[in-house]
């Protein structure tokens, strides 16, 4: 069924869409069925987190549309967003700066979406902003993105602020993030608009001439590193290495500056090049779709445990061990015990680890919770002490000198790319068929290993080759946090 959104003009100063034909189909129907099998096609979009920020390409949709919609349908349907701000690089004029719009909605064949004026205007009074309705009016980098835009918030009320860039030096990145950032709000979504790597002569642009499709991902990946790693430095200083030619990298170096600060969950959605559709990597335009996405930790959880209840399950857990030694069966009646504190009551994964002289000497838990908290550690001290198999049992000679250490976790979230794991962060899970591993978040800090040797030693844990993380196509990645208090910090 055609979709018209909820914010459609009827009537007023309505830009009208120019970019049918060799870009997406002028006919309402045919666009909404090649919508339909983007936004359809498996794997199924991983959907759940909220979507700040969005990298897509903006060439021919039967080209880069699969890319594209990969970003645009992680959006989970239940995310309020009333405003989305459009970031894009002209094509066709050279100015300095950027130029916002002043229509009152822009139109596409499934209907028109209504541009929010009063941002505009607030906008085109910074210095480094202009209004200019002949340089917005011809270009396809951003009224590409509507159609997507329209999709993926089927039903919502929003409205768009397209900005426009020109050239833009070192220093201004962040002045025009800081005239941008106060749009921003809960209820916003950015979307910079870029293609990546143009190779051929006809782009003026070969910078090698063999091994092309291995040569043009080394580049392409170059680029996209220091995006997920949001480090703008690095993210300039490739480009002034490599002129490598992605259109849109002034408005990613924005989105960069933009959200740097803000401790978001960056990965990589889909990467291909024309090449790979076509054969023919002579003429290639790289495409790949970003996320930034909400990250939370469980220290900023509100339901996180307090002091109290933190000393609590570290009592229980010795009391446990102490009552395995004295011939005393496993405690009953946890549930009664604890009904005071529903966060002990919880269905939550959790570790206990033992550590004698700041040794590991046990240490087995669950990552998805499936008992209450209060009985997950208690079976799990009674596992680490005796059931680790890297360990003989603990002797009750040792108890005095271990200390106890619990991990209480926060659910599983998957990642399309393993570059967006933040070590000391997150602990994370890998699993490649029936193969399957876990580091705990401290593992890395621990360690010092990077992130090459934490997956290494990671796959090496599963059974896997070294390498595995990076070779294996059926390889899943799953985050989360954890957290972790021991009796040395909470007053044994």
């Amino acid at each position: 069924m055609l979709f018209l959104p909820l914010v459609l003009a009827a009537a007023g100063d309505v830009r009208p869409y120019l970019n049918t034909g060799p870009w997406y189909p002028s006919d309402p129907a045919q666009l909404q069925r090649m919508l339909d099998v983007f936004f359809n096609e498996p794997p199924p979009p991983e959907q759940g987190i909220a979507v700040r920020a969005i990298v897509a390409p903006h060439a021919g949709f039967q080209y880069s549309g699969r890319c594209a919609a990969r970003a645009y349908r992680a959006i989970p349907p239940t995310q309020d967003i009333r405003r989305v701000i459009l970031l894009g690089s002209s094509h066709r004029s050279g100015f300095y700066g950027a130029c916002v719009d002043d229509h009152d909605a822009w139109a596409t064949p499934l209907g028109a979406v209504a541009v929010d004026g009063d941002a505009c205007r607030a906008l085109a009074r910074d210095r480094l902003f202009r209004t200019d309705r002949g340089v917005m009016r011809h270009e396809h980098a951003l009224e590409n993105q509507l159609p997507f835009l329209q999709q993926a918030l089927a039903g919502r009320e929003y409205r768009i602020i397209p900005i426009l860039f020109g050239s833009l030096k070192n220093s201004d990145f962040s002045r025009m993030a800081s005239a941008i950032r106060p749009l921003i709000d809960g209820r916003t979504l950015v979307v910079a608009s870029s293609d990546l790597t143009h190779y051929g002569a006809d782009f003026g642009y070969t910078p090698f001439h063999r091994d092309l499709a291995a040569n043009l991902e080394k580049l392409d990946k170059g680029f996209i590193e220091p995006v997920l790693d949001l480090d703008f430095k690095r993210y300039f200083a490739y480009r002034e290495k490599t002129a490598i030619t992605a259109c849109g990298f002034v408005p990613i170096g924005v989105l960069i500056r933009l959200f740097e600060k803000k401790g978001c969950r960056t990965s990589l959605a889909a990467y291909y090049r024309s090449g790979d559709l076509s054969g023919d990597y002579s003429t290639s335009v790289s495409y790949a779709s970003l996320l930034f996405t909400e990250a939370a930790t469980a220290a900023e959880a509100p339901d996180s445990l307090d002091r109290g209840e933190q000393r609590l399950l570290l009592e229980l857990a010795r009391s446990v061990l102490r009552g395995r030694f004295q011939g005393q069966p496993a405690p009953a009646g946890l549930e009664e015990r604890f009904s005071g504190r529903p966060r002990l009551l919880r269905k939550s994964g959790v570790f206990v680890t033992l550590r004698k002289r700041g040794e590991l000497r046990g240490c087995i838990g669950s990552i998805v919770g499936v008992e209450p908290l209060c009985r997950g550690v208690a079976a799990n001290a009674l596992n680490a002490a005796f059931a680790d198999p890297r360990f003989p049992p603990l002797a009750e000679r040792e108890l005095d000198g271990v200390e106890i250490e619990i991990s209480v976790m926060t659910p599983l979230l998957p990642v399309t790319d393993y570059r967006a794991i933040r070590l000391g962060t997150d602990g994370v899970v890998i699993r490649d068929g029936d193969a399957q591993a876990v580091f705990l978040p401290q593992v890395a800090t621990e360690t010092g290993w990077n992130l090459d040797e934490f997956l290494g030693r990671l796959c090496r844990k599963a059974g896997l080759e070294r390498d595995a993380y990076r070779r294996s196509p059926a390889m899943k990645f799953f985050t989360f946090q954890a957290q972790v208090f021991s009796e040395s910090e909470a007053g044994k």
